[in-house]
């Protein structure tokens, strides 16, 4: 399922876990470095967080989520001004 389709989409959809498979952040502006990985290593990456977590693994929680995550992958490919 495309993003803007997932944003426009219901909180019973968004709340229902068995809805995770349609999750992708593919081609979305926030998620620069999220986008680029491919949809499932994000959706299994993102379940882990949330399993570390103790939180129920729904789209609405994975969008929740995603930002920390892209702050990781963010900061791990800016350049250190150590070398």
């Amino acid at each position: 399922m495309n993003w803007k389709d997932l944003m426009n989409s219901s909180e019973e959809f968004l709340n229902d876990p068995s809805n995770i498979s349609h999750f992708s952040l593919r081609e979305h502006p926030e998620f620069p470095n999220l986008s680029k990985l491919d949809e499932n290593e994000v959706l299994e990456i993102l379940t882990d967080f949330l399993k570390a977590e103790n939180q129920a693994v729904t789209i609405k929680n994975l969008l929740n989520y995603a930002p920390f995550y892209e702050m990781i992958l963010s900061k791990s490919n800016m350049p250190s001004i150590y070398g």
